[in-house]
C-alpha cells in the first residue's frame, strides 16, 4: 500500500541535556524503518538541533513533497496549538510546491 506521504518530520520541545534527547532520535530510526521508503527526520523547538527548519530542508533536499510532520507531545497544549502551525506556515511558504499535514500530539 502505498503511503499519503513521502516525508516525516518528528517535532520534540528539546532540552539542554543530549540524554534527554536519545530516546527520540531512537523513534526516528525505529519509524524509518518501518516507514521505508519515506524519508524520517527529528526537529525540536528550543534548546536544540536540529531545528524544525533544518529537518524540513533536509527532507525537501532528499525529494520529500508530502510532509507530515508528527509533534512529540504528551498533550496539544501551547506548543502543538500556536507554536508547530507558526513553524509549518513558515516552512509553507518557504517550500511551495511541498504539502505539510500535522497530526495531533
Amino acid at each position: 500500500m502505498a503511503s499519503a506521504f513521502d516525508g516525516v518530520i518528528l517535532i520534540a520541545h528539546g532540552a539542554r541535556d543530549a540524554r534527554w534527547m536519545e530516546p527520540f532520535f531512537r523513534v526516528r530510526d525505529e519509524l524509518a524503518g518501518r516507514l521505508a521508503p519515506a524519508a524520517v527526520a527529528i526537529a525540536f523547538m528550543e534548546f536544540a538541533a536540529p531545528t524544525f527548519a533544518d529537518g524540513v530542508a533536509d527532507l525537501y533536499r532528499g525529494g520529500a513533497r508530502t510532509i507530515l510532520v508528527i509533534p512529540i507531545f504528551l498533550s496539544g497544549g501551547g506548543h502543538v496549538a500556536k507554536e508547530v502551525p507558526e513553524l509549518v506556515g513558515a516552512e509553507r511558504k518557504r517550500y511551495h510546491d511541498a504539502i505539510f499535514s500535522v497530526a495531533g500530539a
